[in-house]
């Protein structure tokens, strides 16, 4: 059962404090990564530095400065990267507690294991992109630079805001069986309409892909599709575990009724 309806000021009120913590929070998280800069550079040039193992002819991983300002302002955008990175589960956390009260009684059992699932699966995108994908890409740039005959140097700005990028979208859409998980056991998606629709869901995901990298050559965008095709899939075979799970949940009060 649901609790006693508030009134509509209430409900502004409680939106306003859920974004004033998901703010702070977010904040508290940008002032830690701007006190630990100098940590937080190194975490960043690690891929770079990997990208350069075994690469003939390899140039030291140094990045470039080009304005006077650009230390001061990548310090700044590392510092807001770092803090959505580090507090995004806790902003989730923020919003379904906003969203509880308005739940049922079935949908709020979802709550704890949807944040408990959606945190692990934020970190193992970040950790799939910044082991995986990111020396990879950086590799294949670097590579390609040496085939056109140029020179690879990156300035501090643009390669930062391509890591944080790449780091934040392979996060969130990791978040995707979750999601249709969600759908499914809420009775909002059925498995066998998503499936029928594999094509148009195939379309959505080049989309998003091209959306969520910061560059829109195909090598980047198929290093986005593929692992969000593949969790598109893991994201039917929940959607029908889900189903089930409905099913004999629905099943069980007759069961006792008829007893």
């Amino acid at each position: 059962m649901r609790d006693k309806e508030k009134p509509f000021l209430e409900h502004i009120e409680d939106l306003r404090g859920v974004i004033l913590k998901c703010a702070g929070a977010i904040g508290v998280g940008s002032i830690l990564g701007v006190l630990g800069i100098g940590r937080v550079m190194e975490i960043l040039r690690w891929p770079l530095a990997q990208a350069q193992v075994g690469s003939p002819k390899a140039m030291p991983a140094t990045l470039l400065a080009l304005q006077v300002t650009d230390p001061m302002t990548v310090t700044l955008q590392i510092g807001i990267g770092a803090g959505i990175l580090l507090t995004l589960p806790l902003v989730l956390l923020f919003i379904g507690q906003y969203l509880l009260p308005a739940l049922e009684s079935k949908e709020r059992g979802l709550v704890l294991p949807a944040f408990t699932v959606g945190a692990f699966l934020f970190l193992a995108g970040v950790s799939f992109c910044y082991f995986l994908v990111l020396p990879g890409a950086l590799r294949f740039f670097q590579e390609f630079n040496r085939w056109l005959g140029l020179e690879t140097s990156w300035t501090m700005a643009s390669y930062t805001d391509f890591v944080l990028q790449m780091l934040v979208g392979f996060g969130v859409s990791f978040e995707l069986p979750l999601v249709m998980v969600i759908l499914a056991r809420l009775g909002i998606l059925q498995k066998a309409v998503v499936a029928a629709h594999r094509r148009h869901a195939i379309v959505g995901l080049v989309v998003v892909s091209a959306c969520v990298t910061p560059t829109s050559d195909p090598f980047n965008l198929a290093l986005m599709f593929v692992p969000l095709y593949g969790l598109f899939e893991l994201g039917l075979a929940g959607m029908g575990w889900a189903e089930r799970h409905s099913k004999d949940g629905r099943s069980s009060p007759k069961d006792h009724t008829a007893l």
